[in-house]
């Protein structure tokens, strides 16, 4: 989660080397003649997938900072495992490759990457006659393989498609001819004929030969679909910017012509050839934008930006059209179910029609809104665009800007304060919810993380994890350990900071809990169920109220231990019951004694005994959601200094929807 505020700063000096010209400079490089170095490569993520690849093949890969060393493939590896993550790029290309070079090569990626279409990329290379296998728990598997040249025309528009048939024809016997009906991104081809790989280009059919790249030293220009949001972000708040140094291949710069042709002043300076590449530098001057009329063509050419242009559309008032957009629904996520999304977040109206996608804004664009990225990276920069310039602020969940321009935020002047979590079990947390609801209240431009490291993590790596943040909240089983690590007088803690001295909030949210349900504390009997960090910070803090307590756990040893400590003795007709212990066989064969009028159960996830005994009796009860809303307040106060007035509601409201 990632909280935005208004405030950003456009900077122009920041290098993104082009992610599509890196993954194929670093496979050409791969099989080259010679050693290669490639400058100003994307550190992204994806890019990163195809670098780990091309080593597991056998290229020897060395990178500092932004530039790669390359030493070739020597004797391909026989068999391996590609672990492609979220990369398409690296796993169709790197298809052709390994087809080329008749290894035996099975391929993995997430969740994300598993939803994506492969057939589009192994149909056409089948043709060629190499040979694979698909089947659960894989992309694919390319097989060892002959290949030989032919014609083939893909029936997808692809970049990928055309690069996989292209790099298996370096390898093929005879002349391999691939036809596109619509034009796509043309950097293999360039980046082949100025390698000096045997490929010629006429009108539709691109012919290569069995063939061998030269090695070669590169610079890579910028990255026109990272530069496409600081371009959204000038327009949107009016300044003048030049972007240098940017890929403005003919393939890249619809988003260019959509807005040119809806009144936006862009304009190309310093037009160069590199390497076959167009690159130029872009003046962005405040403009009157008109409404989208995009048309198929211009479609293709923009496929990455549609979804910075709807965040565009959605300040632009009218009525937006972006023609057949289908292929948006096998990117990282289905792209225009997100664009919808995203547009309804802001108040305005979206739909597809056909295969188009349709936008309509009245310009009452909804403030601070709350966004879900669903982990892909374009739709979460794209709201951050909208959270930036448009919307006063607002929430992204599941972002994920390091797939394609790890320096989103750098590049946009956004320095977050970042916050976590950390636990052994911290999958279904709500405190990343919790805390959106607070920094965006607190107009806290923050990240907040759930982090989950294995219950025996070592002491080392533990405490490496909390330095990384400027606060965190510790969870089970690192309450006690932590304390104990950082040297603290209390037992247990659950937030730790940078500024701050380790603490516990846990009993604050348990009293400030009962408070907001008017249950009366003062000289109160109670039950506590357990005899954790939880329950002995809530003896700790009820003792001040003149409470009587009786510890009730499992193991009676520890019950003892923690009575003793506290100078607690048997309670008989308790007023109430407060449970700090989870799901289990123990706190459901708990029974409620009649004198009980309220209880508080503080495991929010699984059933309760104890929950349903108070819900059957019609007792008061406190949700433990209630206590964490108060100890992550009280957290949150002390990371930034700021109090949030409270607001309980807001953050039900969440978790409901």
């Amino acid at each position: 989660m990632i909280n935005f505020t208004s405030q950003f700063a456009i900077k122009t000096n920041v290098s993104c080397g082009d992610k599509s010209l890196s993954h194929r400079a670093l496979i050409l490089a791969a099989i080259a003649d010679g050693e290669c170095l490639v400058k100003n490569l994307s550190p992204c993520s994806d890019v990163m997938s195809t670098v780990r690849c091309l080593r597991k093949l056998g290229a020897k890969i060395t990178i500092s900072g932004n530039t790669a060393h390359i030493v070739p493939i020597a004797t391909p590896t026989a068999k391996t495992v590609l672990d492609c993550n979220n990369s398409g790029t690296t796993a169709r290309l790197l298809a052709g490759l390994c087809a080329g070079l008749g290894v035996d090569a099975k391929f993995v990626g997430d969740q994300s990457l598993s939803r994506r279409p492969m057939a589009r990329v192994l149909q056409p290379l089948s043709q060629m006659g190499a040979r694979f296998a698909t089947g659960k728990g894989m992309l694919f598997e390319m097989l060892p393989s002959r290949l030989s040249g032919c014609h083939v025309t893909s029936d997808v528009p692809s970049a990928q498609v055309k690069s996989a048939v292209l790099l298996a024809g370096l390898f093929a016997d005879g002349e391999t001819v691939f036809t596109e009906n619509v034009p796509t991104r043309n950097h293999t081809e360039n980046l082949l004929l100025h390698t000096g790989a045997s490929l010629q280009v006429h009108g539709k059919e691109i012919c290569i030969q069995k063939s061998r790249p030269h090695a070669f030293e590169i610079s890579l220009p910028n990255d026109f679909s990272s530069v496409a949001y600081l371009i959204a972000l000038c327009l949107l708040s009016g300044q003048q910017k030049v972007f240098c140094n940017v890929c403005v291949n003919e393939r890249r710069i619809g988003m260019v012509k959509i807005l040119q042709k809806s009144g936006a002043k862009i304009t190309f300076l310093n037009n160069r050839k590199y390497f076959g590449e167009d690159v130029a530098d872009i003046l962005v001057e405040k403009s009157d934008l008109s409404p989208f009329r995009a048309t198929y063509g211009e479609v293709c050419d923009a496929i990455d930006e549609i979804p910075v242009l709807a965040s565009l559309a959605v300040a632009t008032k009218g009525k937006h059209l972006f023609c057949n957009v289908s292929e948006l629904k096998h990117k990282e996520s289905d792209r225009i179910q997100a664009i919808i999304r995203t547009v309804c977040a802001c108040g305005q109206r979206a739909f597809s029609e056909g295969e188009n996608l349709c936008i309509e804004s009245d310009g009452n664009v909804r403030q601070k809104p709350h966004f879900n990225a669903l982990g892909d990276h374009r739709i979460a920069m794209s709201q951050a665009v909208l959270c930036l310039a448009v919307c006063g602020g607002g929430r992204v969940d599941n972002e994920n800007f390091d797939v394609s321009f790890p320096d989103f935020l750098k590049a946009v002047g956004v320095h977050p304060l970042s916050f976590a979590v950390v636990g052994s079990n911290v999958k279904n947390s709500l405190s990343p919810l919790l805390m959106g609801v607070l920094s965006s209240r607190a107009d806290v431009c923050c990240t907040y993380n759930a982090v989950q490291l294995p219950a025996d993590v070592s002491d080392k790596k533990l405490l490496h994890c909390l330095d990384g943040f400027d606060g965190v909240n510790l969870t089970m089983p690192f309450k006690e350990r932590v304390a104990s690590l950082l040297g603290c007088n209390t037992k247990s803690v659950n937030t730790v900071g940078k500024n701050i001295t380790p603490t516990s909030t846990d009993g604050y949210g348990i009293v400030r809990a009962l408070q907001a349900h008017n249950v009366p504390l003062q000289g109160a009997k109670l039950w506590i169920v357990g005899a954790g960090g939880g329950a002995e910070a809530c003896v700790e803090q009820l003792q001040k109220y003149g409470c009587d307590m009786q510890i009730v756990n499992r193991t009676q040893s520890r019950a003892d231990a923690l009575s003793r400590r506290y100078c607690l003795k048997k309670v008989e007709n308790p007023q109430g019951v407060l449970s700090f212990v989870p799901e289990c066989d123990f706190e459901q064969s708990l029974q409620l004694p009649s004198s009980v009028r309220f209880v508080l159960v503080s495991a929010y996830m699984g059933y309760s005994g104890l929950k349903a005994q108070a819900l059957q009796r019609g007792l008061e009860f406190i949700d433990g959601r209630e206590m964490l809303y108060h100890q992550g307040d009280a957290s949150f106060a002390l990371w930034t200094g700021k109090k949030v007035q409270n607001n309980f509601e807001s953050f039900q409201k969440e978790w409901e929807k």
